[in-house]
């Protein structure tokens, strides 16, 4: 909230007018109407006085907070996305370097942001260039991060930066990060949580942190079984890769979803650049995308709290796959075929 917009509410909240508070502070009416407005700021000599007729201390009245909240974070970043649907990537762009701007120094924010940056491509239509300026924009974010006295924000950005130099190649840089990583951490405060709520049987909340835990843990087994299924393609095991693919195929039946059942299976059909399996796999995971799909029917989201089906999301997801199918090189062997032709165009004119 910018200083007008407090002066404003304080003063609307003390019932009182703005020719009371030019009166009470001896300036003119038109001065104060202008700091609502923001064309001014009130005079330096002048803010002890007005902090104390608005009931308010100088730190709120002048927009002055050390460091954010999550719920800070949460709204900012629902406000930018919001821009981003409504007025486009460049607005929303802007914004985040106006939070950035004025919070320099803290580091959960500016993770949030890189991270929100590089996920915004994803579900908001941009040019190629927007996509450039966005990833580099969240890079230089990532490593302001690391600098920043926050080792649990610095160990996320150390992460993000390794994953990002891994897939420009830069193995040495990707190695040096990896180093300063601490190791694994089998501890788990919601695991404790989780034990205190069983044993005090409040099963709901119990229920709920469960089902959380395990949504991330099969997360981490998808992204697994994915990689360790192209290693098997590699090591002409095509054997095993397919049962890996039809084993992540069960796994990830339980959100009742056939794009993500899918996924593993389309990543061992393209390392074997089998055509025929590619096309029949990208033709279930486009019509699961074409179909609003209710997370909350999975059994492991009965506690966690519902939310509506987000089609705009399913819609800018086939808007990346089919620009994926369309530009993305490992799609290649496939650009001369006429059903991958016919398919690719019957979504774009969808």
């Amino acid at each position: 909230m910018e200083m007008k917009d407090v002066i404003r509410k304080k003063r609307r909240e003390c019932g009182l007018t703005q020719e009371q508070v030019a009166s009470f502070l001896g300036v003119s009416t038109p001065a104060v109407n202008k700091w609502e407005s923001g064309v001014t700021y009130p005079d330096i000599s002048l803010l002890p006085s007005l902090a104390r007729l608005l009931k308010t201390d100088l730190n709120t009245l002048m927009c002055f907070r050390e460091n954010l909240t999550q719920e800070d974070i949460a709204g900012i970043m629902n406000t930018i996305v919001e821009t981003g649907r409504e007025e486009g990537m460049e607005k929303a762009f802007l914004l985040v370097q106006e939070q950035v701007k004025e919070y320099p120094c803290c580091a959960e924010l500016l993770c949030q942001m890189a991270t929100l940056l590089k996920g915004m491509v994803m579900i908001l239509p941009c040019t190629d260039e927007q996509i450039q300026k966005n990833h580099a924009y969240a890079s230089e974010l990532y490593e302001r991060v690391v600098q920043c006295d926050d080792p649990v924000c610095g160990n996320r950005a150390r992460y993000m930066l390794a994953s990002e130099a891994i897939q420009n190649e830069e193995y040495d840089k990707a190695q040096e990060l990896i180093a300063q990583l601490p190791e694994y951490n089998t501890l788990d405060k919601r695991q404790l949580q989780i034990s205190m709520y069983m044993k005090q049987r409040k099963n709901a909340e119990a229920a709920e942190l469960l089902e959380c835990k395990l949504n991330f843990a099969l997360q981490e087994v998808f992204l697994l079984l994915n990689h360790l299924a192209t290693v098997a393609v590699w090591e002409n095991d095509s054997e095993r890769a397919w049962e890996l693919a039809e084993y992540s195929q069960k796994v990830m039946g339980i959100y009742n979803w056939k794009y993500s059942m899918n996924t593993v299976a389309l990543s061992v059909a393209m390392e074997e650049r089998d055509a025929r399996r590619c096309i029949s796999i990208l033709k279930e995971m486009l019509e699961a995308l074409s179909k609003p799909w209710d997370i909350s029917s999975s059994i492991l989201d009965s506690h966690i709290k519902k939310k509506e089906a987000d089609t705009t999301f399913q819609s800018q997801m086939i808007r990346s796959l089919l620009t994926a199918m369309e530009k993305d090189e490992q799609f290649e062997f496939l650009w001369e075929n006429t059903e991958f032709r016919e398919l690719l165009e019957r979504y774009k004119t969808e």
